[in-house]
């Protein structure tokens, strides 16, 4: 009987630590920003597109998307010709403690918490959410931190696959439904997790920026000049040219007028003082007890 294997005594480099090899496993920042001044084309659109994948402090571009991108002329997601969405999406049904949840975070921009040790290297047996999203890891859906020992998801081109693999409700109040379990459906993170879902179209305009982790406080237009008067809930921060910058307030059993009143008073506008486009404020109600939300959005007058 064999009990040892034939191969072993072998050092494995993965995407999870590439270790001194990192700055080989994909394209560097610098390698991508030589490219796109030898051939004419705008680095930070595929940085946007492309970067994401961090390894020992060396930014990872995508090699096979760069080239084709650097070939079109055109930054686009070639991720689908060489994968599906099939493999998010049979994950995400599977709902591994609360996968779905973790999941509409990351479409949003935030970094969730993953221990990649238990992962047992297979492709059907999965038992816990850490397996899934180690698994998506290995895949490229997801990328790894392993320094803070999160997960995300890396940029553009694999978000459009995230995208295509959620179903996104027609309303707010059936998105509220749908990523919230009945014991918090009132739960205000619940709340802002539906926020996300039903603008889920936003991401390909906007970022955006939840005031209740500290790695949003480090984005562009940084929220850190609202600290002595509170923050707000969601800020909608447009890439894409003449597209209004959004400030969301939500209240619960309160009114659209409060929460209008709220981001007026408490001056949260001031963090887009280098904004120069149109501005809107936007109030969400949500009343517990009919399980309905009202909305109210003006625009800021300069």
């Amino acid at each position: 009987m064999v009990v040892q294997s034939k191969l072993n005594n072998f050092r494995e480099y993965t995407i999870l630590d590439a270790r001194n090899l990192a700055e080989f496993i994909g394209f560097t920042s610098e390698e991508v920003k030589e490219l796109c001044k030898k051939y004419d084309r705008d680095f930070e659109e595929f940085k946007r597109w492309y970067d994401g994948y961090n390894q020992r402090g060396f930014e990872i571009y995508n090699p096979e998307s760069v080239v084709l991108a650097i070939e079109d002329g055109k930054c686009k997601s070639y991720w689908s010709q060489t994968s599906t969405y099939a493999v998010i999406a049979d994950r995400i049904q599977e709902n591994f403690e609360g996968t779905k949840d973790d999941v509409i975070k990351m479409i949003a921009g935030e970094s969730v918490d993953v221990e990649v040790t238990t992962f047992m290297n297979t492709m059907t047996d999965f038992r816990t959410k850490n397996d899934v999203f180690t698994y998506l890891i290995h895949l490229g859906y997801l990328s790894y931190d392993y320094e803070n020992e999160t997960c995300r998801i890396p940029n553009k081109e694999v978000l459009k696959e995230w995208q295509s693999a959620v179903a996104v409700a027609c309303s707010l109040d059936e998105s509220h439904i749908h990523v919230t379990r009945n014991r918090s459906y009132n739960n205000e993170d619940a709340l802002q997790n539906a926020i996300y879902l039903s603008f889920i179209y936003a991401l390909n305009k906007y970022t955006i920026v939840k005031e209740m982790t500290t790695e949003s406080e480090k984005r562009s237009f940084s929220l850190r000049s609202l600290a002595t008067d509170g923050f707000a809930d969601v800020v909608f921060i447009p890439y894409v040219p003449d597209t209004p910058a959004m400030i969301v307030e939500l209240k619960r059993n309160g009114s659209t007028e409060s929460a209008l009143n709220q981001i007026r008073e408490k001056k949260y506008f001031d963090s887009l003082e280098h904004y120069s486009g149109d501005l809107l404020f936007v109030g969400v109600n949500y009343d517990e007890e009919s399980k309905t939300h009202e909305c109210k959005i003006e625009k800021l007058v300069k």
